[in-house]
């Protein structure tokens, strides 16, 4: 009996290693995202209870489950429909993985803005009109 689960265990991790780089990076925009939450909670002095830290458990297993369940729909279903169109492996598991970054990425800015009460697009504003000043300065020197 062990040896069934084994040989069953070893080929669903062979048949998900493909994206196993997307299941990290969706790992990682999680984990960034909680780190930013916690130090924000620190930061405004908010109280953290285990309710909240225990969404992110449930987040990662939504998220990393999404990504699994597109993929072997993807693999089995859409992708021959995608590799003729677009010609990229796994097309539309990358389009989901890339939606749930953004959406993390996004939960960053929030929990960023929020700790140090800045905006973050006024402070790029700002950043590409300086350096459009310096280019001028420097083509003005030449």
């Amino acid at each position: 009996m062990k040896t069934h689960l084994a040989y069953f265990l070893t080929t669903l991790l062979l048949f998900f290693a493909p994206i196993q780089g997307l299941l990290i990076s969706v790992a990682t925009a999680i984990a960034l995202d909680t780190v930013f939450g916690i130090s924000k909670a620190v930061k405004l002095k908010q109280k953290i209870t285990s309710r909240k830290l225990s969404n992110i458990v449930s987040k990662f297993v939504l998220y990393q489950s999404a990504v699994l369940l597109i993929y072997t729909i993807d693999n089995f279903l859409l992708g021959e429909f995608f590799k003729m169109w677009f010609s990229i492996p796994f097309f539309f598991t990358k389009v989901v993985t890339i939606i749930l970054i953004f959406i993390e990425s996004v939960s960053i800015k929030e929990n960023f803005e929020e700790s140090f009460n800045v905006d973050i697009f006024k402070l790029l504003k700002a950043f590409l009109k300086r350096s459009k000043e310096i280019k001028d300065d420097v083509d003005v020197l030449k």
